[in-house]
């Protein structure tokens, strides 16, 4: 078995995988920077082409686009203030004040090296744990999975900038929304108003779309100007490497933030968005100067972009290991499987050890290449903040209308864009939380599934046990540490 482990992680490199994996990388890297064209779209589109490879070639290439699509996301969301895809959106937080602040180099710095080891964090995670994942999802039942998502919501108040009020009101709108079409338990419609099209319920997609770039879009089209706010000279090579230092002077909270989103993604069934949400929401909790967070802090980059990658590693092990999805991205590489003849499961990681360590490899190669990548054009892709409004809208327009379209073939996404969008920009207008929003929205239908399922399962006491109770201690905690350390430490200085 370490035979075929050690063969699986060098076919990597051998020459017939290798092409693959190096066109793999681009295409992920591309489908990231667009906004819309989320990760779902690349796996969907790229199938096809695997007919007739060898198993392993087929899963390495796939894997190599999947890996990298939120490393090219947070292009987007630091230069333009818009998540290439939806786990992209805890980036924006503070990517795009310090691109506001003629900092957009260091951002991408940031950025681009956390993903990458963030990555490089979830495929040695998923090497360490390959044989003993088990034990470990078999803990959770689903009262710890409603106790995860809900430390995830307890972030609401906590993430990005402004009033705590205006948050909570962001956040339950959010959750409010996440409501509309069929009931996951009952079957019942909810709030649909007889409109067929809000039978499905809206999609992530056209949401995050609406919420973050149609605001930007108006923006440019009515003010005019550039997104940056400072002279063009400020843009230099040397931020970008300040950037990628930056993580080494904050490595314990890379570490911090990889190990929730490996975790998180460990889960099957909580979706690979909540990690970088509870990431960035245990970083400014656990920050001794969380009032800097939203206005441009490298911190709030760090945590959400090492969460994001590190996630895949930790989304891949449940996949394998019982044939259980760890997110939808999953879902979709596990009909690759079946396409190839595999199929994973139980018996997956004994007969197939090889290619489950071709995966681990190929995860670890590409999120390197890929932030070497832009690292590389990070200079260049930072002049994009500088263009004016005229040239830059109508580009960003037509992306978006392509996203939303993209993911069902529906012109009614479309249309929910421009009324989400009209939505996203009075809440940025009147100073209301748009990333709470969003995290409500991703969570709320979610939280009330598995408390359902809890309740009917174990009984109203269903949070008696140890991990939920252990989740809810620290839901309870959480968001409110920095309070109590600062009292302490007034404490302390006052006596």
């Amino acid at each position: 078995m370490l035979e075929q482990a050690i063969q699986g992680f060098l076919s990597v490199f051998d020459l017939a995988t290798l092409p693959l994996v190096l066109i793999g990388i681009p295409i992920g890297l591309i489908f990231g920077i667009l906004p819309g064209l989320s990760g779902l779209t690349a796996l969907a589109l790229l199938m096809p082409f695997i007919f007739g490879m060898e198993p392993g070639k087929a899963l390495a290439f796939l894997m190599a686009a999947h890996a990298v699509i939120y490393t090219g996301g947070s292009v987007t969301a630091i230069l333009l203030n818009i998540p290439g895809s939806p786990p992209n959106a805890a980036t924006l937080i503070d990517g795009f004040p310090m691109t506001q602040k003629g900092l957009a180099g260091r951002a991408l710095g940031n950025a681009l090296t956390s993903s990458a080891l963030g990555g490089v964090f979830g495929g040695i995670v998923l090497i360490g744990l390959v044989f003993a994942v088990r034990p470990i999802i078999m803990a959770f039942g689903l009262p710890e999975y409603f106790f995860l998502i809900l430390l995830g919501l307890s972030f609401i108040a906590v993430i990005g900038k402004g009033s705590a009020v205006k948050g909570l009101i962001s956040g339950t709108m959010g959750i409010f929304l996440s409501f509309v079409g069929i009931h996951a338990l009952t079957g019942e419609p909810r709030f649909w108003f007889g409109s067929l099209q809000l039978l499905e319920g809206f999609g992530i997609i056209p949401v995050a779309l609406g919420i973050f770039a149609m605001p930007e879009v108006i923006r440019l089209f009515t003010r005019g100007g550039a997104i940056a706010q400072v002279e063009r000279a400020s843009v230099r090579p040397g931020l970008v490497w300040e950037g990628v230092k930056d993580i080494f002077r904050h490595f314990r909270l890379f570490l911090q933030s990889s190990a929730i989103g490996t975790g998180v993604g460990v889960l099957p069934g909580v979706g690979g968005d909540v990690a970088p949400f509870v990431a960035y929401g245990i970083a400014k909790s656990s920050s001794r100067h969380p009032e800097e967070f939203g206005q441009g802090c490298v911190e709030g980059v760090i945590a959400p972009e090492s969460a994001n990658n590190a996630k895949e590693g930790g989304a891949l092990l449940p996949t394998l290991a019982f044939g259980i999805p760890g997110s939808a991205a999953m879902a979709l590489l596990l009909g690759a499987f079946l396409l190839v003849g595999l199929k994973p499961g139980p018996m997956f990681l004994q007969e197939h050890t090889d290619i489950a360590f071709t995966l681990a490899g190929t995860i670890i190669f590409a999120n390197l290449v890929g932030a070497a990548i832009l690292l590389l054009l990070a200079g260049k892709l930072s002049r994009l903040a500088f263009l004016r409004g005229s040239i830059l809208g109508p580009v960003i327009l037509v992306l978006v209308v392509i996203g939303a379209f993209s993911v069902r073939g529906n012109l009614w996404d479309v249309v929910f864009v421009f009324i989400f969008g009209a939505l996203g920009y009075a809440m940025r207008a009147f100073d209301y939380n748009r990333p709470a929003f969003f995290l409500g929205f991703i969570l709320g239908a979610m939280a009330e599934t598995y408390f359902g399922l809890s309740l009917k399962t174990y009984g109203p006491l269903f949070f008696l046990r140890p991990i939920s109770l252990a989740l809810l201690l620290i839901t309870v905690l959480g968001p409110s540490s920095n309070w109590i350390r600062k009292k302490f430490a007034r404490r302390k200085i006052e006596g």
